[in-house]
């Protein structure tokens, strides 16, 4: 019997392959990997205002849609976001740590990516989440992402 090529594992495995909680989507982007990558670089959520109106909410804090545009090194800086892992056309992986399901968004804004792996704080947790790009036709991409989530402590 012949066997089915094994698709290769995500990046996501080594700085979170254990976790609590997980969520995973995915849909069929009508253009190749390439540039579905390059605009996922380009991307800014907040440019949603359905996005806009959900963090006002959780933060009490009016987001404007006018913000100037950066590339998402750009956007990340200062935000307790880190870039964990990037393989251009194939996969971006990103991670956060702290208590950021508070109003403030509780982020540890101390770490590193170097640190990732080993943050174990009390009372925190550490999320990471990936896009993953997988040719679907000649002409498609499957975009996919991943969050996981892994609690340090009962209390988190």
């Amino acid at each position: 019997m012949a066997r089915m090529p094994q698709e290769p594992r995500s990046r996501m495995n080594e700085f979170l392959p254990d976790y609590d909680f997980h969520a995973a989507y995915e849909t069929c982007v009508n253009a190749p990997a390439s540039a579905v990558y390059r605009r996922l670089l380009v991307s800014d959520f907040y440019s949603a205002r359905v996005v806009r109106l959900l963090m006002a909410l959780r933060t009490g804090k009016r987001i404007s849609c006018h913000r100037p545009p950066r590339d998402l090194r750009g956007r990340f800086e200062g935000s307790g976001f880190l870039l964990l892992a990037e393989a251009p056309g194939e996969e971006l992986v990103i991670g956060v740590a702290g208590k950021f399901w508070r109003p403030d968004g509780g982020r540890c804004l101390d770490i590193t990516a170097a640190d990732f792996v080993g943050f174990s704080r009390p009372g925190s947790a550490k999320a990471v989440m990936n896009f993953r790009l997988k040719p679907g036709s000649p002409h498609g991409t499957v975009l996919s992402t991943e969050t996981r989530i892994k609690c340090c402590d009962r209390a988190a």
